[in-house]
């Protein structure tokens, strides 16, 4: 079954004749995935049709109960310079009902059809992993049911949903507790095409799809530390623990800044060193385990000068791993120069010092700089070893870049 989701949307729309009169018409033309409903008039003044039609769960072969349907206008969509534009029009939505059918008016046009309930792959995220893949947003959109409504008559489109399927485990402290009100995501373990990725999340959202509850989603773990994401499209995946903690700076004002800390099943902190989930159709994997040990990061701290003299009072420190770049942390230059970046696992680092100033910044966060007077600073970088202890007393240098 995998393979031939893979080469048809998992929402199979099937297009059946209109009905006018109260009689039923010889089968509508098709072409590829559209459908003509009803037949056009000339001089018709344009007005609203019904589009009806019946969810349906491939599993049980019953009704999918309050499901959502959703009609996108595809006449707005654009293709870009290369073929990755999208512009989606007006769109409507139903819910089914107990016996799954729906009922939504429509204006006139072309329209894709997708529909989504809980526990079911996403059409949307099946493609767009073939999107993420390589294939293009145009074999993407062209894969997807597409229902042409005319200005009179209507029809009916029912759509079939497949089963999602599963990744659910527990997190644990490395001290044995369990891990409580962890936010736990799924993300593509297929890395995007070149300049596809932002692609990929605005064709996703705008389809109304996405990776187990929309892409970027996620599950807080409960009071046992278990988690459970259903309604995924078959793929290989990456599981990720997004945890909140309090900044080192305090910050401005009466906020008080949080920096998010990102470790992978089984508990690793670098995205290229995290287990691999591959998922079939319907398939349930519930032995994702996640050690979170925190006692292994470290701090890395020091002061931020310049050579004309001046006091650095605001700017931007970053650690970027030297050989994945997925793992980054970075702190605010305090007013008096000094900085401290957290959480900072052993490994080769590049120390990046950005947007500069010997102007305190101001506004929630502190992030960029005044657009008062003062001097910024060229940007700096250099390479940072950090090994089984914090690393203090780390002395940078800045250069003037503009004098204002």
């Amino acid at each position: 079954m995998l393979g031939a989701a893979m080469l048809m949307p998992m929402a199979r729309a099937q297009q059946m004749s209109g009905m006018a009169g109260g009689q039923e018409q010889g089968g509508p033309p098709i072409a590829g995935n559209t459908v003509q409903f009803g037949m056009p008039q000339a001089n018709q003044q344009r007005a609203m049709a019904v589009v009806t039609g019946r969810v349906t769960c491939s599993d049980t072969q019953r009704a999918a109960r309050f499901a959502t349907v959703t009609l996108i206008g595809a006449d707005q969509v654009t293709s870009g310079g290369n073929g990755n534009g999208f512009g989606f029009g007006r769109r409507v939505t139903a819910r089914t009902d107990m016996d799954g059918n729906y009922s939504v008016q429509a204006e006139p046009g072309d329209y894709y059809v997708t529909a989504a309930a809980i526990g079911y792959a996403s059409p949307v995220a099946e493609l767009a992993a073939r999107l993420r893949s390589g294939a293009s947003s145009a074999d993407l959109l062209a894969a997807l049911p597409q229902i042409h409504v005319a200005e009179a008559g209507g029809g009916t489109a029912n759509v079939t949903l497949d089963r999602g399927a599963v990744i659910a485990g527990r997190l644990q402290w490395d001290d044995g507790t369990p891990a409580t009100g962890v936010n736990v995501s799924v993300q593509s373990a297929a890395p995007a095409a070149s300049g596809g990725a932002t692609d990929l999340t605005r064709v996703v959202s705008q389809l109304g799809g996405g990776f187990g509850g929309g892409l970027g989603g996620f599950q807080a773990s409960d009071d046992r530390g278990y988690f459970r994401i259903n309604g995924l499209a078959p793929g290989n995946y990456l599981v990720r623990a997004t945890m909140m903690t309090p900044a080192a700076d305090p910050g401005s004002g009466m906020v008080q800044r949080m920096s998010s800390i990102v470790m992978y099943a089984p508990g690793k902190v670098r995205q290229s060193d995290a287990q691999v989930v591959t998922l079939k159709s319907g398939d349930e994997r519930d032995d994702v385990q996640f050690v979170l040990d925190l006692s292994t990061m470290h701090t890395v701290s020091g002061h931020v000068g310049a050579t004309d003299a001046g006091n650095i009072e605001a700017g931007v420190v970053r650690l970027t791993d030297s050989q994945d770049s997925s793992l980054s942390r970075m702190a605010m230059i305090q007013p008096d120069g000094s900085f401290a970046v957290q959480w900072v696992p052993a490994g080769t680092y590049t120390l990046a010092v950005s947007n500069a100033s010997n102007v305190p910044s101001q506004g929630f966060g502190r992030r960029g700089q005044n657009n008062g007077g003062g001097t910024s600073y060229a940007p700096f970088q250099e390479s940072l070893t950090v090994t089984d202890t914090d690393v203090s007393g780390v002395g940078v240098t800045l250069t003037p870049a503009t004098a204002q």
